[in-house]
């Protein structure tokens, strides 16, 4: 499958913005996600939405492109920088936010080719680096499961399964409260008495107020699973540290 870069413009200049959009048409493997004008914007913007790299302008009215970028490193630390400028006085500066590059306004093309070159072959060798598998002793032995695939952990019963995206369901001979444990330096959190969910895959989190219950949307999951709760505010407070809002 052809590697895709999900990238995203930032720049309060609405010109500067149409100009790289149009640049970016020339490269085949670049899926421009969105145009925003603002860092408040970009805050919103990846709390929902993936991005691989960040065309990122660093004079900006509300909130400058550093204090962006400290943002983006703190919460989102595989996203990639690129900061733009019309002042070469920022270069040293912006190191300290590890940027992948640095270009100068007007963008030259040949340049920009660079640029994204260097991202795509940064991008493919992390996709290479990224799948991490975790021995689990299941019925019938042991197994080697890709941390990423997996779905949710449930008790059923007796049984502790863990469910996968491709329709894999391994019986876990550990219990419940082991995997928590194996699981939590893998960003998986602890729902409910009877789930474990990935962090990274919540799309949503609903009160049933009849019920007076929380359930969990997870990508690529069709039940709504529960959230207990005396978990909700855990919960909460560990998505407001990745800095997802709540209203």
């Amino acid at each position: 499958m052809d590697l895709k870069l999900k990238v995203l413009l930032v720049d309060d200049e609405q010109i500067s913005l149409d100009v790289l959009n149009d640049d970016l048409k020339n490269f085949d493997f670049v899926e421009v996600v969105g145009l925003l004008k603002s860092g408040e914007e970009v805050i919103k913007f990846l709390q929902n939405n993936k991005v691989d790299v960040i065309f990122l302008d660093i004079e900006m009215n509300d909130i400058d492109g550093f204090e962006v970028a400290n943002h983006i490193r703190k919460y989102y630390s595989d996203t990639m920088i690129v900061f733009l400028t019309g002042h070469t006085d920022f270069a040293l500066e912006s190191y300290e936010y590890y940027p992948t590059d640095f270009l100068t306004k007007p963008l030259n093309l040949l340049r920009l080719d660079q640029t994204l070159s260097r991202i795509k072959n940064i991008k493919s060798q992390k996709m290479k680096e990224r799948k991490i598998k975790i021995g689990v002793n299941v019925e019938g032995g042991f197994e080697l499961i890709d941390v990423d695939e997996i779905s949710y952990i449930e008790r059923r019963g007796r049984k502790t399964c863990i469910i996968c995206s491709n329709g894999e369901v391994f019986n876990a001979k550990d219990s419940l409260q082991q995997l928590e444990m194996i699981f939590e330096n893998y960003d998986f959190f602890r729902s409910h008495q009877s789930f474990i969910i990935p962090i990274k895959k919540i799309k949503k989190i609903t009160l049933d107020e009849f019920k007076r219950t929380y359930n969990i949307q997870l990508k690529g999951v069709k039940e709504l699973l529960p959230l207990s709760r005396d978990k909700y505010g855990e919960l909460k407070h560990l998505l407001l540290k990745r800095g997802m809002k709540f209203f």
